[in-house]
């Protein structure tokens, strides 16, 4: 999963590139950081494939987003579920697309990207301009050094580039394709 801190920067974007789409941004940050938090929103989330709607332990990662749009819990025009739907895609790009090769080069030296999110917090908090919320402080650390496999550039476009995503399109392309037609 991206850090905390690259989904909150995505959202802030997104919230900024999609003016009137979003009535409630609380709701809709809220939904972007709850598949990685537990029911409380207060603990790391113990199932990662069910919160996630997919296979989190192989790369790359299996997403069923079109099983999320098919939840009869799921009120798609809910802010909080945009946010959960842009979570999701979020990590579908980060891994199956966009930092695929890194991420299998973390695992294979047998490694986690959580020093690399350490590395980044600190920038991109500043770049962004976010706030951390109280119930993420505790999983945020903030480490003065090098990324070992993230690229700080790449982070950034890949930033711009998810928080441009169109939802309405994405679940049109997903319902229609589904998720083979995810570019």
């Amino acid at each position: 999963m991206p850090g905390f801190t690259i989904h909150i920067a995505i959202a802030k974007q997104y919230l900024n590139k999609h003016k009137n789409e979003i009535l409630n941004e609380k709701d809709f940050i809220k939904g972007v950081i709850a598949p990685d938090l537990d029911e409380t929103m207060y603990e790391i989330s113990r199932d990662k494939n069910k919160s996630h709607y997919g296979t989190w332990h192989i790369l790359p990662v299996e997403t069923n987003i079109d099983m999320f749009l098919n939840d009869s819990s799921v009120d798609i025009n809910n802010d909080y579920w945009k946010g959960y739907l842009l979570h999701l895609l979020t990590d579908f790009y980060f891994y199956n697309k966009f930092f695929l090769k890194e991420c299998l080069k973390m695992k294979n030296n047998n490694n986690n990207i959580y020093y690399d999110y350490d590395c980044l917090n600190k920038d991109l908090i500043e770049r962004y301009q976010i706030t951390i919320l109280e119930n993420i402080k505790k999983y945020m650390n903030f480490i003065d050094g090098t990324p070992k496999y993230l690229d700080k550039d790449k982070v950034i476009i890949f930033i711009e580039k998810i928080s441009s995503l169109n939802l309405d399109n994405q679940i049109k392309i997903i319902l229609e394709k589904g998720m083979e037609g995810l570019n």
